[in-house]
């Protein structure tokens, strides 16, 4: 049993609590006279402004109920007001403006027929009924009593229904009506019989246990003598009078799923065991949690089986749970983190006994260390160890009991082993070497004479015949050394496992290691972690206890998987695993007791509020009986079971719900809160939004504080389930662009994860300089500026192309046209000169004329747009160097590569390899004496390479480099960024190649 007080320390401004109601979200509501709040297990949060502005000012809340669509009817002063608890909106009728009758605002309380309408209590004994559209239709007005009209002050406390649907009010005097679906009176029925009933007896209170009858109490002037008596509704007679069979009369009854009654009165509070018969008034636990004795107001039974009562004091929570552990060697603690009686070994002897080594349980003034129970009788036993007299020393902490031929024997938590006499409650030190570390971790047997004993940093082993110890750590050998021992355990061929903090070995009898299990690239069996605490073979697998998790390892496949907390562990550190008969292991940590499922691979866990005496359990500090009992040592005591009489059938498949979510609005420089989100509808955030955090809760107010959540944001890089690291609340600094999906599920109390998933889609708007419209106007843009670059620059090319041809027209028609006359002219003068000199005069001219007009029409042609093809170059290379070659009389064989057919040259590279070519031809039919040229352009390595050579008589380089034809050659390769190397020999011809 668990009560809390719930108050100003909790979130809960006023203790002055006055009614209280469910939502049908399972949120829980809670009025304090004039403020209306709302709790969700973790916080209370106002919500009185979403009344007020509902009414347009401040009220008096009278009381509070929950509808059947699960929303909350509060009657006030101003009305009736009604609030859907999904969209968070209050909607106020007054009746007063609808019945002529109802000549007043104020509303007193609210009940439900079986058709689920309204009805509503007001002043002078009346009645409001509201259809379903929440208007109020009919009015009940109590009839006048004989000698008086009913008094203006009169209320009707209590309203029942039968399976007519007729109602049965109750205003406290000495009558019950019954009224009709039309809020008409039927009849009137007078629950003090004069004829059975003395006039000094009153009416205490009426209830319904059962739907067919009530239950109505009575008691004498001065609240002595009570009794009850039954009214069936379809006799319409009153039973005779009989005791109650509980020490209170309430004015309430509550019945949970469990097989409990709760009642409630205005000062006592209890519940009935209804399988036992067993009451349990609990009115002194509450005065010692408030601290006097309260007035409770209301009460109200949870969805979840909780029992809330609003009173002067604050708000009260009670929650039940069955008792399925024993506990021994515990005391009670003031706080959870407290620590009693620290278990560590726990060993079975033959007779069925348990042995347990403790640091220490205190009774009657005195320390034990070593404790015997019987699980048959109960009967413990407590031993205070102490060496004998003639041996000088320290009193020993023993770790662990084992018994080998009659003899006890235990290991401490220090540095010793000894042998303990139980009769007498002495022990003897047996001499041993320094053990490593801080001393032993654990103890083995064997075989009859031989114990094996684990280290902080090795093994130890010792003979019972002869009592001399060995220290393997100093011994030559395989053995294990310098790593923690934890735990050994019968393998297979004879062999035993050892569990260590490096991994598991498998080590022979003679204690040499015979392999490994780790994280070695040479170990056979890989493990996702080193520390291995406690190792269990179970349903065909290897379980092993680790500080990281659980592992279950198939060795023939040789494969491990772990399961942590983000499976359902409590703990990732886990100090053992037991089995029993049901496909469950039990596991300790350092968060309570797990059940874990082999076969659904579901967890369940259990802690203080399920009757463990502590959360925290002990590296050692186990044991299953032979009778299949479990027990399991912690930092109060010891909690043993049957796991075979736990009833696992129950799940709890609590809902969940969202309670809020907030964002950070970078923009504005705020943090915006939603608490209406109607489930299942999108949620956006905006570009500069970030700071995200989701509040959530489930309806089980079990024990809130165990309640974990974990959460699954598909779409995101990483999409596992991962677990909230702050309680109840999810929180994401920020998001990307995109579209998501969250998934969220909730372990209420213990229990494996819910089915039932809360989902809602994520959407993250891109900024405005990331969005699909601006990029496509940005290609857009691009485009355009593009195209308008190309248009200037084809602009431009036109343009230079008309200079090229103007220029190159106007060379060839003025200078051209001139030359052409300087020739025509000196040949006309040379057929009339007679003297020599005078006609080698006007030759010269004539000549000079000729080239500087052969010079202009490459020029002209190099400059004029329309041939910057290569094609055009080989045209006009070709056209020059047959003709010259024909009047020569030289072969001529010109070779061009069919890759460069497309190539585009600029003027500068058409005119200089045009006139490199024709330098070079010139040269070879004017001084090589050749009889033939050959010429070839192709494509080498994204390069163009032309090969000029002939088979003439060759020259001298270094005489030929006075010449200016070669040094002009050598300069326009230079400008056309190229490279040009001769190679030439006398008699052996001339190889001319340009490369650019």
């Amino acid at each position: 049993m668990n009560i809390q007080l719930l108050g100003p320390e909790q979130g809960l401004p006023s203790r002055n609590t006055r009614c209280l109601a469910e939502d049908g979200r399972g949120f829980i509501w809670v009025a304090t006279g004039q403020e209306l709040w709302r709790y969700d297990g973790y916080t209370f949060q106002n919500f009185t402004s979403l009344l007020t502005r509902s009414i347009g000012g401040g009220t008096l809340i009278n009381q509070m109920r929950t509808g059947a669509r699960g929303d909350i009817w509060l009657a006030h002063n101003n009305g009736v007001s009604v609030i859907d608890p999904v969209n968070l909106r209050c909607t106020t009728i007054d009746p007063s403006s609808n019945l002529k009758g109802a000549a007043t605002r104020q509303n007193l309380d609210i009940f439900f027929d079986n058709n689920q309408d309204t009805w509503t209590a007001i002043p002078g004994g009346k009645l409001v009924k509201f259809s379903k559209k929440r208007v109020p239709v009919a009015l009940y007005t109590p009839p006048a009593s004989p000698g008086h009209s009913p008094a203006f002050e009169s209320q009707v406390t209590r309203l029942f229904f039968d399976k007519q649907n007729n109602g049965y009010a109750f205003t406290g005097s000495t009558f019950l009506d019954k009224v009709d679906a039309n809020a008409r009176l039927i009849r009137r029925i007078n629950l003090l019989d004069k004829a059975q009933l003395n006039s000094d007896i009153v009416i205490s209170s009426l209830v319904q246990f059962a739907p067919g009858e009530l239950t109505i109490y009575y008691e004498k002037k001065g609240g002595k003598d009570p009794f009850s008596r039954k009214y069936v509704f379809e006799t319409q007679q009153l039973g005779p009078a009989t005791a109650i069979d509980t020490p209170l009369i309430p004015d309430y009854i509550g019945h949970d799923s469990r097989g409990y009654s709760w009642y409630k009165a205005s000062e006592n509070i209890g519940f009935l065991n209804k399988k036992t018969g067993k009451f349990t008034d609990l009115t002194s636990q509450l005065q010692q949690k408030s601290g006097a004795t309260s007035y409770f107001f209301a009460a109200y039974l949870s969805s979840d089986d909780s029992f809330w009562i609003s009173c002067v004091d604050g708000l009260f929570k009670i929650t039940l749970t069955e008792e399925i552990f024993r506990k021994y060697l515990n005391v009670p603690l003031e706080k959870p983190g407290d620590i009693g009686s620290s278990i560590r070994g726990i060993t079975e002897d033959d007779s069925g006994k348990i042995w347990v080594c403790s640091y220490g349980f205190n009774r009657d003034g005195r320390t034990y260390l070593l404790h015997q129970i019987d699980p048959v009788t109960g009967m413990r036993r407590h031993m205070a160890l102490h060496r004998p007299s003639n041996l000088p020393g320290d009193n020993v902490i023993p770790y662990k009991v084992l018994f080998a031929q009659d003899q006890i024997y235990a290991v401490t938590d220090g540095t010793q082993f000894i042998k303990i006499d139980p009769a007498t409650e002495v022990y003897y030190p047996v001499a041993f070497p320094a053990v490593s570390g801080r001393g032993f971790t654990t103890f083995y047997k064997l075989n009859e004479h031989t114990l094996w004993m684990g280290t902080w940093g090795g093994m130890a082993t010792i003979d019972t015949r002869d009592l001399k110890p060995v220290l393997l750590n100093d011994k030559a050998g395989a053995y294990i050394k310098n790593v923690r021992v934890n735990h050994f355990m019968a393998w297979k061929d004879g062999s035993i496992l050892v569990s260590t903090t490096n991994g598991l070995y498998v080590i022979n009898k003679n204690a040499t290691v015979r392999e490994h299990f780790g994280q070695n690239p040479k170990d056979k069996i890989q493990l996702p972690a080193l520390q291995i605490f406690h190792t269990i073979w179970h349903e065909n697998a290897l379980w092993a206890s680790s500080g990281q998790g659980l592992i279950r390892i198939d060795p023939v496949l040789k494969k491990a998987r772990l399961f942590t907390m983000q499976d359902g562990l409590p703990d990732n550190n886990i100090y053992a695993a037991l089995p029993d008969t049901r496909g469950n292991l039990w596991l300790s940590t350092n968060k309570g007791l797990s059940r874990f499922n082999i076969r659904t691979q579901k967890f369940y866990n259990y802690s203080t509020s399920d009757g463990l005496p502590h959360m925290e359990f002990n590296h050692g500090s186990y044991l299953k009986s032979r009778d299949g009992t479990l027990y399991f040592g912690g930092l109060n005591g010891i909690v043993a079971f049957d796991p075979a009489r736990i009833d696992l059938s129950a799940r709890k498949e609590r809902p969940l719900q969202l309670i809020s979510y907030s964002k950070y609005d970078a923009d504005r420089n705020r943090t915006d809160t939603v608490t209406n989100h109607r489930p299942g509808s999108e949620i956006v955030f905006n570009p500069g939004d970030r700071l995200f955090a989701f509040s959530f809760m489930s309806p089980d107010y079990q024990n809130t504080a165990r309640n974990r959540f974990r959460y699954k944001l598909e779409g995101w890089d990483d999409d596992r389930w991962q677990i909230f690291e702050n309680g109840n609340k999810l929180l994401l600094n920020s998001l990307p662009a995109g579209n998501y999906k969250l998934r969220v599920q909730v372990s209420a109390a213990g229990a494996d994860w819910s089915s039932q998933e809360w989902q809602v889609p994520l959407r993250v708007i891109a900024p405005w300089y990331k969005s699909v419209w601006f990029y496509l106007l940005s290609m857009l843009s691009i485009g355009l500026v593009l195209y308008l670059f190309y248009r200037y620059r084809l602009r431009q090319i036109l343009q230079i192309q008309q200079i090229r041809n103007g220029i190159s027209a106007d060379m060839h028609d003025e200078i051209g046209s001139t030359l052409s006359s300087i020739t025509f002219y000196s040949q006309a003068l040379l057929m009339q000169m007679e003297k020599p000199e005078h006609q080698q005069v006007v030759q010269k001219i004539k000549n000079n004329a000729q080239q500087v007009q052969e010079g202009l029409s490459d020029i002209v042609w190099s400059v004029k747009a329309g041939s910057d093809e290569i094609e055009d170059v080989f045209a006009r290379m070709f056209q020059f160097g047959s003709a010259l070659a024909e009047s020569k009389q030289i072969a001529f064989h010109f070779e061009t590569d069919p890759r460069l057919e497309n190539m585009k040259l600029d003027m500068q590279k058409r005119k200089n390899l045009y006139l490199i070519f024709k330098e070079a031809l010139n040269n070879a039919a004017k001084y090589a004496a050749c009889t033939s040229m050959r010429v070839v352009v192709r494509q080498e390595e994204n390069q163009v390479k032309m090969v000029i050579e002939d088979n003439g008589k060759g020259f001298d380089q270094k005489s030929a480099k006075r010449g200016n034809g070669l040094a002009n050659m050598q300069q326009r390769a230079l400008q056309i960024k190229g490279q040009l190397t001769i190679e030439s020999a006398a008699e052996q011809g001339t190889v001319i190649t340009l490369i650019f």
